[in-house]
C-alpha cells in the first residue's frame, strides 16, 4: 500500500481557508451592493481584507504538526491569492 493515502491530511484547515475566502467575497460583494461608488465600500473592503489575511495566517499557524501533506498549504495559498485578487478592484477601484 502506498503511504500517501495513510498520511493525515488537515481537511478541516483547508475547508476553513476556503470558508474565509467565501466570507471575504460575500462581505465585499455586499459592501459594493450597499455602497456603490462610495468610499465606505472601499474602507469595508480594506478592513475585510486585512481580517481575512489575518485569519488565514491563524489557520496556517494552528495547523496540526502530524499533518505533513500539501493540502493545507495549497488551500491557504489559493485562498490568500483569491482574497488579495478579489480585494484589488475594490480597494484600488
Amino acid at each position: 500500500m502506498h503511504d500517501a493515502f495513510t498520511e493525515p491530511v488537515d481537511w478541516r484547515g483547508a475547508a476553513l481557508a476556503f470558508t474565509i475566502w467565501m466570507a471575504h467575497f460575500g462581505v465585499l460583494w455586499g459592501a459594493s451592493s450597499i455602497f456603490p461608488d462610495a468610499s465606505p465600500a472601499r474602507w469595508i473592503a480594506l478592513i475585510a481584507t486585512v481580517l481575512a489575511m489575518a485569519a488565514l495566517v491563524l489557520v496556517w499557524r494552528r495547523r496540526s504538526p502530524e499533518s505533513s501533506g500539501a493540502v493545507l498549504p495549497l488551500a491557504c495559498a489559493l485562498a490568500a491569492a483569491a482574497v488579495l485578487f478579489g480585494a484589488m478592484p475594490a480597494v484600488i477601484g
